[in-house]
């Protein structure tokens, strides 16, 4: 049958190990973006309890719109990375899926041409 497992298993290996660098970079990002949240969150509380009259509300309102503002244009880059990320991520997957198709192939033409020349 298959001799070289190593070899018939890396593919399979490498595959492992980028999904595991995957997602410790999701879960890494995920905790940044939850204790970034965390603290605008807490210092637009302390903002808001900080308003004493109507040109404070007036200025607490207007960088609540710049807030708003900066934090779409922070979500459209954030979201060009994950693209940028996920096209990288599929295009490795492809390739190694490619490369144990080739392993497995040549394994099993090798494993056929020895069994051939054993039954003849």
């Amino acid at each position: 049958m298959l001799n070289n497992l190593e070899i018939l298993f890396a593919p399979a290996k490498k595959l492992a190990e980028l999904n595991k660098v995957q997602m410790e970079k999701a879960v890494a990002s995920q905790q940044a973006a939850a204790k970034e949240y965390v603290a605008l969150t807490e210092a637009r509380i302390k903002a808001a309890s900080a308003i004493k009259d109507i040109d404070g509300l007036n200025a607490f309102v207007k960088d609540q719109v710049e807030l708003a503002k900066s934090s779409f244009e922070k979500v459209q880059a954030d979201s060009k990375v994950l693209i940028a990320d996920a096209k990288s991520y599929n295009e490795e997957v492809i390739k190694l899926v490619q490369e144990g198709n080739a392993v497995v192939t040549k394994e099993v033409k090798a494993t056929v041409k020895k069994a051939a020349k054993k039954a003849a």
